[in-house]
């Protein structure tokens, strides 16, 4: 399985709801928040061209916002 990654911020319930759905699933993931962290609030702003998380990037496929995993 392709490593995973999520940037999320605080307060933030779309962010909520997507590592539910990543929980239930399984989904071995690394969580970044730019709340908490510049570096990544600037990675995900410079890498993905971000402006609102999350941020979900699972190999080279990129999901900016919340689309629902169902």
């Amino acid at each position: 399985m392709e490593k995973v990654t999520l940037y999320v911020k605080d307060g933030c319930p779309y962010c909520a709801k997507l590592i539910d759905e990543l929980k239930e699933k399984g989904v071995d993931y690394e969580e970044k928040n730019v709340s908490q962290s510049k570096k990544a609030l600037q990675e995900a702003k410079e890498k993905y061209n971000a402006k609102k998380v999350p941020v979900l990037v699972e190999g080279s496929k990129v999901t900016v916002g919340y689309k629902g995993q169902g």
